[in-house]
């Protein structure tokens, strides 16, 4: 049956909405994606708040048949809904309850653990670009405690974790986070993995590729997906892409 709801995803460079666009591709659906560029690098642009009152990415608007748009926010729903409500041939769908908790928790724990510390690393490191000399220098020392004492050695805690558990799938030959394909979880994780192999902000004392082998050799083998490829080609003028694992 022909896709029927008129999907749209508002989306911006170095943001959550490429994991999106991944999902989309897996999914098979046609899509619209709105590009605009952001304010000095970082913020949203104002235009951004006509499509979501909070003014961020992702954002989804889905138009139905009869006219009315509804309207998606948080990657975590996104991603969800658009399981649940276009996955038609399952390719989703957990192959046991088991696998159906570890997934949610997954889900969970990107953007409510995982993702925190690498938003406390990046705007600790736009603190100190973002005051004139020499207050920058107080304020670099002074966030350069705080990621020192806490947000860096909570990030390895947190790699170190997701690198033992990948660890654990590798030697049952599994290349996923869960289970024997890709799920909800393998998106949602894409991002904040991504974030700390290519940013450098975690601060890790050994090349992330030496430290966590494992977490690397995921990331390369979900960069090497056909759907993930499609989802850079659509971006690659607008924003630095990762495809087989290199930027």
């Amino acid at each position: 049956m022909p896709q029927q709801d008129k999907i749209t995803i508002y989306w911006l460079a170095h943001s959550r909405a490429q994991r999106i666009v991944w999902l989309l591709e897996e999914l098979g659906l046609d899509y619209n994606l709105h590009m605009e560029d952001r304010v000095q690098m970082v913020r949203a642009p104002e235009s951004y708040k006509k499509y979501h009152p909070l003014g961020k990415t992702p954002v989804v608007h889905i138009e139905k048949p009869d006219g009315t748009v509804k309207v998606l926010a948080e990657s975590g729903f996104i991603a969800q809904y658009l399981i649940e409500h276009y996955d038609t041939d399952g390719k989703f769908k957990p192959a046991t309850e088991d696998d159906k908790d570890l997934i949610d928790y997954f889900n969970h724990y990107a953007e409510g653990t995982f993702q925190p510390l690498l938003v406390g690393l990046l705007v600790n490191q736009v603190a100190g670009k973002s005051v004139p000399f020499p207050v920058s220098s107080l304020v670099k020392l002074v966030t350069g405690k705080i990621d020192q004492g806490y947000y860096q050695p909570e990030t390895e805690k947190n790699v170190k974790y997701i690198n033992d558990f990948l660890k654990e799938q590798h030697a049952k030959g599994k290349k996923w986070i869960v289970g024997d394909k890709v799920s909800a979880a393998d998106i949602m994780l894409s991002f904040p993995i991504q974030s700390v192999i290519t940013s450098g902000r975690a601060g890790f004392a050994k090349p992330v590729e030496e430290a966590y082998p494992d977490m690397c050799q995921y990331f390369k083998d979900i960069t090497s997906e056909p759907a993930w490829i499609r989802a850079a080609e659509k971006v690659k003028n607008y924003d630095h892409v990762v495809i087989n694992g290199k930027l």
